[in-house]
């Protein structure tokens, strides 16, 4: 066989060259090229988070409370690769006309001179403005000359900065849902904060990639890993009775310049929903929601308390309601004497009477003769106290619930006094917050069961329920031939012609039974009840439930005065307050053999702002009967403005649906169902 020597040869110089050619391409790279600009960019590359829309939150009914507005900033690609010389020279100025009108901010020229030293630079990610526009603008700002031409052409880039936060009701229960500004804001209070990672969902990211200018862009060549928009938040309140509780402890602050700051709770007996939870403390002048006093402040209670030693009493067999005694104006146990004058003339009185005027020594005697005896006596005491959970460390879904305390002669960091089991019998020493008492007399109501309190009902992603809250009972805190004679007793506070509570509901539409309490509050410059003045601070309460036949509602008031020499009493300050509440309900509910009835159907959440589903097929459209995010949506969609005032639904617009108008601006008018 002949071998080819030539085409070898050749063959083998071939393969020499190549390799020559790779070792110089390689050496040239390494230690004498400069790359592109263009070539070192686009190398770099990255993400950047791309966030999710915010939950709503509702109320009970399903009426917004809380809902996110996105705003929109306008970008711009000017690189000639994306833009044609002859589209941006013959299209430059009249661009920066609608620019000047659109922001206001700087005149044609100042724009035309921004686009054109861009142009020049090729810039690929310009700022045309900082300021952030509506839905209806960014819409406008798609039609202006070059930006018309697309992304892709028109070099047009709109990226979603921030989404504003809408509160329809305004301040309403401004501390329990925690307000934001926007969805980027830090929020630790309310709904808003406790519940924001499951409100703010999981962002996304955006592939990004450096320019020769420096700046990062998209990456368009890259997928977009989309957000998970958060979950909406039913809540339990109803902005009917959040309204009334508002608006009648607003009235009572305007009666007096002592009163410094307030809170009301209304709850649903059976499920522990908590339908209002107001605050309002005094503040240059006004009262606003600061603080959450109805979770967050804790002291003596007073005279409500008087119900757990009443519990305890009956409870062990130790006294009947009828049950009569020596009534004693001094009572005095080892350590301290008390002076009771509600007791003045009266020779006997029985337990129920002295429940219904809320006399001090009453109780003192019966706890400390039935079980103030021995340290083990006492023991029992506090332990049947504690046993009934009014002390229970609730699991709200609000950050912020002080922790309730009850002193015990087992403690070991507090020191205990034989005056202790005395000052618990009439309803001091122990420390509770306003939805510690509420919650247990609301189990009271609920035939001794006591029952978890929320605020969150359902969880709901795209109009579907994710997760429905249910009710927890937590214990049952007496029998119920206990929890008839407390009934009993609580009405006659209210009703019998001694009660504390008489004068403030007679003639009361609905039967209410309750108690009344006054406290002294300590200041906290001395460590006593009383200023170097002399001045006193005090706390007034009334919790009762109602209808008393069947009850579906308890609630709480609790009205905190400012330093005075004046006397302070809950019947006065508080119990008015429960009973127009209480009267509200009552006049407003059709029925009381089920729930309050909801005023509107939940609508389903769907991606703003292409949810508009509306029967007006031209003009403007109809939407009178709608909510105010289903309205602008509804509106937006149509590229239409929105304007409006009031809350709740809408019950007039103009112009009127289906007006054929050149006027892109709609008026919307909101009212409250009735």
């Amino acid at each position: 066989m002949k071998v080819n020597i030539g085409k070898v040869g050749m063959a083998y110089v071939i393969f020499i060259l190549i390799a020559l050619a790779a070792v110089v391409k390689i050496v040239y790279t390494q230690f004498f090229h400069t790359p592109e600009k263009s070539e070192v960019a686009s190398a770099i590359t990255d993400t950047e988070e791309i966030k999710g829309r915010r939950g709503s939150i509702l109320s009970d009914d399903g009426r917004y409370l809380a809902f996110s507005i996105p705003e929109y900033k306008l970008y711009m690609d000017l690189s000639s690769k994306v833009i044609s010389d002859t589209l941006f020279d013959n299209n430059v100025k009249a661009l920066s006309v609608e620019l000047a009108n659109l922001y206001k901010d700087r005149n044609a020229a100042g724009y035309e001179r921004l686009l054109r030293t861009a142009r020049k630079e090729q810039k690929r990610y310009l700022c045309i403005n900082k300021k952030l526009l509506t839905y209806q603008e960014m819409k406008r700002a798609k039609t202006f000359p070059i930006f018309d031409h697309g992304q892709r052409r028109g070099g047009l880039i709109i990226e979603v900065v921030d989404d504003h936060r809408e509160y329809p009701y305004d301040y309403l229960a401004y501390r329990t849902l925690g307000h934001l500004k926007s969805d980027t804001a830090q929020i630790r209070v309310g709904i808003e904060g406790s519940c924001d990672s499951i409100l703010r969902g999981k962002p996304g990211q955006r592939p990004i990639r450096k320019t020769e200018g420096n700046e990062w862009i998209p990456d368009y060549d890259r997928a977009i890993i989309p957000p998970v928009n958060g979950t909406d938040i039913k809540t339990t309140l109803n902005i009917d009775i959040q309204s009334i509780a508002e608006r009648v402890l607003r009235k009572m602050f305007s009666q007096s310049e002592d009163l410094q700051a307030g809170t009301v709770i209304v709850m649903e007996v059976a499920t522990g929903e908590i339908k209002a939870m107001v605050n309002l403390e005094k503040y240059n002048g006004k009262y606003v929601e600061r603080y959450n006093y109805a979770i967050g402040r804790k002291g003596e209670p007073g005279s409500v308390f008087k119900l757990t030693s009443l519990a305890i009493l009956l409870e062990t067999g130790k006294v009947k309601l009828e049950d009569e005694m020596k009534a004693e104006v001094y009572y005095s146990v080892p350590g301290n004497k008390y002076e009771d004058p509600y007791l003045r003339g009266y020779d006997k009185i029985s337990v129920q009477r002295g429940f219904e005027i809320s006399s001090n020594n009453v109780f003192i005697k019966q706890v400390w003769e039935n079980f103030g005896s021995s340290r083990s006596a006492q023991q029992q005491y506090t332990d049947l106290l504690k046993a009934m959970n009014i002390h229970y460390d609730h699991d709200i879904e609000i950050n912020g619930l002080a922790k309730a305390t009850i002193p015990s002669p087992s403690d070991k960091v507090r020191p205990w006094k034989d005056i202790d089991l005395a000052s618990l019998a009439f309803g001091y020493a122990a420390e509770l917050t306003p939805l510690h008492t509420v919650t247990f007399y609301n189990a009271i109501a609920n035939n001794g069961v006591m029952v978890r309190p929320h605020l969150i009902s359902e969880f709901i992603k795209d109009g579907e329920t994710i997760k429905k809250i249910e009710p927890v009972e937590i214990s049952t805190v007496c029998s119920e031939s206990t929890v008839k004679e407390l009934h009993k007793a609580l009405r006659a506070v209210v009703e019998n012609e001694r009660g504390t509570a008489r004068s403030a509901f007679k003639d009361c539409k609905v039967k209410v039974a309750g108690k009344t309490g006054t406290a002294k509050v300590v200041i906290p410059s001395t460590g006593t009840y009383n200023d170097r003045q002399g001045r006193k601070m005090h706390q007034g309460s009334f919790v009762g439930f109602f209808p008393y036949e069947n009850p579906k509602y308890t609630a709480i008031a609790v009205v905190y005065s400012g330093l005075t020499h004046k006397n302070f009493y809950g019947s006065k300050w508080a119990a008015p307050i429960v009973r127009e509440i209480a009267e509200y309900i009552y006049t407003t509910s059709p029925e009381w053999n089920g729930r309050l009835t909801a005023s509107a159907q939940l609508p389903a959440y769907k991606e703003y702002p292409n949810h508009a589903v509306n029967d007006t097929l031209s003009g403007v459209p109809n939407v009178v009967g709608m909510g105010l995010k289903n309205s602008i949506s509804t509106l937006e969609s149509r590229d239409y403005r929105v304007s409006f005032s009031g809350h709740g639904n809408v019950i007039k617009q103009e112009p009127a649906p289906g007006t054929e108008s050149t006027n892109r601006i709609v008026k919307l008018y909101l009212a409250e169902k009735k």
